[in-house]
This record gives structure tokens, sequence and C-alpha cells, in this order.
């Protein structure tokens, strides 16, 4: 597998100043929040359960698309900074510092939205919708929510990494489509995404708390993420071209 396109884009990300970091990773966080009330707009009403997953998985590859042609910072695609690591080309202090500043980043964007949506008409629309989907989140077992993520993440990482090796804006969107729609379609459990879901359905509900989202997704679905990008990441440094 050839790795130096990948290698160029992630040393950028490296020698990029923290603040420039950190607002990339905002913005990230915003598309793919956006992307995730949009998915749940366009199927919340469908009561064909296969219908309504697939429908989500047609629209949330918006996300990725956004965050991939506007050059911003999104920590689940992140993870595959681990082939740099492999390469020597970075040390895993400048992997652990990126990996913090970009979640903290995405963690603001996706409050941004969240706080900005239930203060439109979009909150009486969506909120049955944005509960249930929480509560669904956080009745998972942790065993299940870090397999979800790790699932999740080799395909985010999948459409992250065949995306810089597209050359052209028509090709990258075409192979960001097909793996995102996979995960999403199949429920798998995207932390950045989560950020948004989880804290609209907490300032929707009375009964759902931080903790539960904390201890029963977020978190153990933030170590699948990682695990499922480092095993893609890993994998692709084993194959690479010499």
């Amino acid at each position: 597998m050839e790795i130096e396109n990948y290698l160029v884009t992630a040393k950028g990300k490296i020698n990029n100043k923290p603040l420039k970091t950190f607002v990339l990773a905002i913005f990230a966080g915003i598309f793919i929040a956006l992307a995730g009330v949009l998915s749940t707009l366009a199927s919340f009403s469908i009561t064909n359960y296969s219908v309504a997953k697939l429908l989500s998985g047609l629209v949330f590859p918006i996300g990725l698309i956004l965050v991939i042609l506007m050059k911003t910072e999104l920590f689940t695609g992140n993870s595959l900074l681990i082939i740099p690591v492999l390469t020597k080309d970075i040390k895993i202090k400048q992997l652990l510092k990126n990996w913090f500043i970009v979640y903290l980043g995405n963690l603001v964007g996706a409050l941004i939205i969240s706080l900005l949506i239930v203060n439109t008409p979009l909150r009486n629309t969506l909120s049955e919708a944005f509960i249930k989907i929480t509560n669904t989140k956080i009745s998972f077992s942790i065993k299940e929510s870090i397999i979800l993520g790790v699932l999740c993440n080799f395909l985010v990482c999948l459409a992250v990494f065949l995306a810089s090796n597209a050359k052209t804006t028509l090709e990258k969107i075409a192979v960001i489509i097909l793996p995102i729609f996979t995960f999403v379609a199949l429920s798998f459990e995207h932390s950045v995404a989560n950020m948004s879901y989880l804290s609209i359905g907490y300032l929707v509900s009375d009964s759902i708390t931080i903790g539960s989202i904390l201890l029963k997704n977020l978190l153990p679905v933030t170590l699948g993420n990682v695990l499922g990008g480092m095993l893609l990441g890993v994998s692709i440094w084993y194959l690479r071209k010499e």
C-alpha cells in the first residue's frame, strides 16, 4: 500500500501550530455535528428501521466529506497518525499532543452546534429522536461500546486513507461515501458524532446524566475508535510498499 501521500498530510498536521490545530478541530466537530443532525432529520420519521438506517448512511458522509475537503482536524481520522509514528517521521509525544488538542476542539465544535440546535425550532422536531438515540447509546455494555467503536473507526480511517490517495475531488467524495455509509447503516459508534448526539439528548431530557454519557458511551467508544484506527494504521504500515 502506498503511504507517501498520507505521510505528507500527517506531517502537515503535526507541524501546524496548536491554535490552528484547535480551530481546525472545532470546524471538524461542527461539520460532523451538522451531519448527525441532518441524518437524524432525514430518518427520524421513517418507521422501517432498515430504510431509516440506509437513509442515514447516505446522508451522514457529508460530514467527513467536508472535513476532508476543508482539511480540518478530526480525532477519529487522526488515529492514523500511528503510521508516521511507525515510520519514525513523528514522535509519540507529538501524536498524543495532536490527539488531545483535536479531541478537545472536536468537542467544542460539537457543543456549539448542540447548543444552537436546541435553541431553534428543530428542538421541537427532533427532541424525541435525540432522546431515543441517546438512551440507546448509553444502554450498551462497555464491551459493546468498545467493539462498536473499533468497527466504526476502522471504516472511518479507511475512508481517510483512501481520500489521501485520491487525486480529484470527485474521487475523494466517492471513496469517503462507501465506508461511512457502511458504519452508519450498521450502527457503529463514532465518538465525535456522539459528542453532539449525546449532548443534544442531555439538553432536551431531564433523565439523562453526564455520568452515564461519559462512562457508558463516550469514553469506551473513544477507546474503541483509537484501537480501530490504530489497527488499520498498523496494517497499512505493515503492508506498505518498500
